[in-house]
């Protein structure tokens, strides 16, 4: 609890709960923010970035502005940040290839950077969920349309670039915004720098459904509906004299990939652009360890998506995509990972081996609803279409299971397991707004709830002076507590008292059907002994079946009403209340214990290899050891 990803998998890595790794929802937050700007603020749970020592380096770490002046606009850093995971603890592969265990490990998820191992035996990973793409952020698609907006938009995750052609003229220059320019002074004003870009040609044919790309010295000719190769793309930063800076060994340029789908031609031109992943045949930052291995792959099976999440579930929910767009796309994505695993099983000898499909769990997202006749977003048509996608997708991984027992020697041990279950997400929960109603959280503006940029915007309405408790993220519900928190009132003589006696309130809300919408509420220390308090929430809200917290609680919006329908395509989620969704384990050795957990399984495959459980692990071997 809270079944989300980055814990669970923090769970499985760590072999603890999260009293010891400190991780508690895809949110947290800083308590105490420098400054007078926000009272709160949140940042990813799963890692952070942190300055290093003076050097030269990669150039998408540069974001420290410290540096040799270069004229009016330039300098040359010599300061920089790299990122660092936030899960504490130890890794299990740590143990095996301590003892000379040979390890390999693709796409754990939340375990961004890739982390190294102690030993002298063989290890190698691909990191998984929390890579980022090029740019930064877990990736943003463009949709380049005639169509869009003039000026464009920003819907979450993604941009929509206005094309403009007339009927006489068939081509159009098109713009990729890539990382912030490193090389640059910030700004006066604001302190940021300009990002860098690139462009392309876009031509179509006048009468065939046929458009043509030209990036660089890169030629690429879509019929409607097909989708491209990778394309590399380079973002170059434009310093003068770039031969003296790369004589200093500082980059002047960075390069990734991007696939491209040419979604209309006529009568209006309509083109999908992925994020811009890092390439791994040159990753411009290391997506694995050692830094080759990403490369290794890549040279044996071809390039490869390698965000953390690579299937396209933002453009499908704004409609940048259509189902039947995000499907193709997400074939691909197992198509390469299919290769990769067959590569792994083909090479694996002795040791350990994890894979990762992530599967399940995005289809499971975006489908579910299609298999819910009360989800209030259904549409018609649409169960009859989709409705077999989610049960299909276990077909699919079924057969790859398959592959896996045909490849196991007569000792050998195999588990398949997954991180969470799921259910149905009809309904969103405005946690915030229901703390206003029941006077916890007090606003400056009442009437400000019919903003949108109060509903939007995180906390800019409430009076801290005032508020006793506050939520953020998806499962995380914080006391605003005196001595912690930034603007804290709440004596901590009373914080307990308050967390249980909000929990207790929150059991007795029901909408207008009677159907509750929180099943059980968790006081995080008495759950997780050990649990940091300037990182955990006071409270774990397990919400009830169909419902979850809302889009805007997880960034502390506040919309007007405290229940609202979801509509959106993300329509099955799992971070509910734990009992609500368990998880699966296959395992072809008997389980010995009534009620495995995820921390169990490092324990258990230590055990396998002959291995005490350390102390710093809170499971145990799910297996009789003979």
């Amino acid at each position: 609890m809270p079944p989300q990803s980055p814990v669970a998998w923090a769970n499985f890595i760590s072999g603890s709960h999260p009293g010891k790794h400190q991780i508690y929802d895809f949110i947290h937050r800083d308590p105490n923010p420098p400054g007078k700007g926000l009272a709160v603020m949140p940042y990813q749970s799963i890692s952070k970035q942190q300055q290093i020592e003076p050097a030269w380096y990669n150039p998408l770490k540069y974001t420290d502005w410290e540096g040799i002046p270069w004229g009016k606009k330039w300098r040359l850093p010599l300061r920089a940040q790299e990122t660092i995971s936030m899960r504490r603890g130890d890794n299990f592969w740590d143990f095996l290839t301590a003892r000379d265990i040979d390890t390999v490990v693709y796409r754990v998820p939340a375990n961004y950077p890739p982390d190294d191992a102690d030993g002298s035996s063989h290890f190698s990973c691909i990191s998984g969920m929390g890579t980022p793409e090029l740019r930064g952020g877990d990736g943003e698609f463009t949709r380049y349309d005639e169509d869009a907006p003039l000026g464009g938009s920003r819907p979450s995750g993604g941009r929509l670039v206005k094309l403009f052609l007339s009927p006489q003229r068939h081509s159009t220059k098109c713009t990729i915004l890539g990382p912030d320019n490193f090389l640059q002074k910030p700004k006066k004003r604001g302190g940021g720098v300009d990002r860098m870009k690139t462009s392309f040609d876009l031509v179509r044919d006048p009468v065939d459904e046929v458009a043509k790309i030209t990036l660089n010295d890169q030629v690429i000719v879509l019929r409607k509906g097909e989708w491209s190769a990778w394309t590399t793309v380079t973002f170059e930063t434009g310093i003068p004299a770039a031969w003296l800076a790369s004589m200093l060994t500082v980059p002047t340029s960075a390069s990734g990939m991007v696939r491209f789908k040419l979604l209309s031609v006529h009568p209006k031109l309509a083109l999908f652009m992925s994020p811009v992943h890092f390439d791994p045949l040159n990753p411009a930052s290391p997506i694995s360890s050692p830094p080759e291995f990403a490369t290794e792959v890549a040279e044996d099976v071809g390039r490869y998506h390698t965000t953390g999440i690579p299937q396209e579930h933002k453009a499908l929910r704004h409609g940048a995509l259509s189902e039947d767009d995000f499907l193709e796309q997400a074939r691909t994505v197992l198509d390469e990972r299919t290769a990769q695993y067959r590569r792994a099983l083909a090479e694996f000898e002795s040791g350990f081996l994890f894979f990762y499909f992530g599967a399940t769990d995005l289809l499971g997202h975006m489908f579910w609803r299609d298999r819910d006749p009360g989800h209030p977003g259904l549409k018609p048509g649409e169960a009859e279409k989709y409705g077999k996608v989610i049960e299909n997708s276990y077909v699919d991984m079924d057969g790859l299971v398959g592959e896996a027992l045909e490849a196991l020697d007569d000792d050998d041990t195999l588990i398949v397991m997954s991180d969470h279950g799921f259910g149905s997400f009809r309904r969103q929960f405005n946690l915030n707004t229901w703390l206003v109603e029941q006077g916890y959280m007090v606003l400056y503006d009442r009437e400000g709830m019919d903003k949108r940029e109060y509903q939007r915007n995180m906390f800019i309405n409430v009076d801290w002076s005032q508020t006793r408790a506050y939520a953020l993220g998806i499962n995380s519900l914080y006391i605003n507590a005196a001595g912690r928190e930034k603007n804290g009132i709440v004596p901590e003589s009373e914080r307990l008292t308050l967390t249980k006696e909000i929990g207790e309130k929150m059991l007795l809300v029901r909408d207008e059907y009677g159907d509750p919408a929180i099943h059980k509420y968790y006081i995080t220390e008495q759950v997780y002994p050990g649990a940091d308090p300037a990182i955990a929430p006071d409270m774990l809200v397990g919400y009830a079946k169909n419902y979850r917290a809302s889009w805007a609680t997880a960034l502390g919006g506040m919309p007007k009403k405290v229940i609202q329908d979801n509509m959106a395509r993300w329509s099955g989620d799992h971070c509910v209340a734990a009992d609500l969704v368990p998880g699966i384990i296959v395992t072809n050795r008997k389980i010995t214990v009534d009620d495995p957990k995820l921390e169990d399984v490092a324990p258990t495959i230590l055990a396998e290899f002959g291995v005490g459980v350390p102390e710093t692990m809170t499971g145990r071997p799910l297996f009789r050891q003979n």
